[in-house]
């Protein structure tokens, strides 16, 4: 169910049918309904499938040999969440109305498990030398999801772009 909450969801977003879910999954109405009792969580469930797989990501690349390749290939990652996640983002935020600039808990809650995964990613890339020593992981995810969010089409541009102002700049000799 929960792949094809994903599958709708990021077609539709906040004009998602649950029967078409529940369609897609192949399970009755009923069945969607005991497994997702509102229409927000079929939303938040896909959402939380998605942060906790990148945070799996970034754990499990924190172990790689190259700190500096394993970061930008986390950074893809997430560019490339962010690129799809639109209308997932779009249907969640419909069913989270509040003040447009007060996140909803549970987005509080994936950016920080996002920023609390990926923090060693970023430490052992900046201890190899491969990012500079003076930028944190909320600011390297805000200017991704920044540039990401408003050239979708263009995340590994960003993720390039991004990764030449995170390398550590040169001093020229005096």
């Amino acid at each position: 169910m929960l792949t094809a909450a994903d599958s709708v969801l990021s077609s539709h977003g906040a004009a998602a049918s649950l029967d078409e879910i529940a369609r897609l999954a192949g399970v009755g109405n009923a069945t969607l309904y005991r497994h997702f009792p509102t229409r927000a969580r079929p939303i938040e469930a896909v959402y939380e499938q998605r942060i906790g797989e990148l945070c799996d990501s970034a754990r499990d690349l924190s172990a790689a040999p190259d700190p500096g390749a394993a970061l930008t290939t986390w950074l893809r990652a997430v560019a490339a969440h962010v690129a799809t996640s639109r209308l997932l983002r779009e249907a969640f935020l419909a069913d989270h109305p509040g003040p447009a600039d007060v996140e909803p808990p549970q987005a509080t809650a994936w950016h920080e498990a996002l920023y609390e995964a990926a923090a060693p990613l970023l430490s052992r890339a900046q201890d190899a030398g491969a990012a500079r020593p003076d930028i944190g992981i909320a600011e390297l995810l805000m200017f991704l999801t920044a540039a990401t969010r408003t050239a979708p089409q263009s995340a590994d541009r960003a993720v390039e772009l991004l990764m030449e102002g995170v390398l550590p700049r040169s001093v020229p000799a005096a």
